[in-house]
């Protein structure tokens, strides 16, 4: 590794860590305050709602943040608290569904309008459209080179 190469990178990359991190711990403080969420909470119900209310387990692992692991671990939380439901899938005795519940809709629904406002302030007003579109362009060039390994 060559030093000065080094010097070119790790500034904006310790500027990403530090900006998620702060990000992060701005929105994981309102949710949980405003509606006794975590992000991965919040996060699991959104994409339920957004694909109709069910999807399948693989399916929402890949959507979201979170192991495998953790996800099952989560669902397990949130259905004892009466947000999601676990079903067997019929078609396939090893593969299993998550479906929102009322109690999970209502309470997506009622923390999505504090929740992108948040986003909005913290996120969207501080961009120009042309940030957007060049973060948007070097997110999809990590993403790409991150599959690649």
């Amino acid at each position: 590794m060559d030093i000065d190469d080094e010097g070119r990178w790790m500034p904006t990359w310790l500027a990403l860590l530090r900006t998620h991190a702060r990000l992060w711990d701005q929105v994981e403080a309102q949710l949980r305050r405003d509606h006794g969420l975590t992000i991965a909470r919040y996060d699991v119900m959104a994409n339920l709602e957004a694909a109709g209310g069910r999807l399948g387990l693989s399916e929402l692992a890949a959507a979201i943040v979170l192991s495998p692991s953790g996800l099952s671990k989560l669902l397990d939380r949130m259905a004892a608290a009466g947000l999601i439901r676990r079903e067997p899938d019929p078609d396939d005795a090893r593969s299993s569904f998550a479906q929102i519940t009322a109690r999970g809709r209502s309470l997506v629904a009622e923390a999505r309008e504090r929740h992108h406002a948040l986003l909005q302030r913290r996120f969207g007003d501080v961009l120009t459209d042309r940030d957007l579109a060049d973060l948007a362009r070097i997110m999809r060039r990590l993403d790409a080179a991150l599959s690649r390994d």
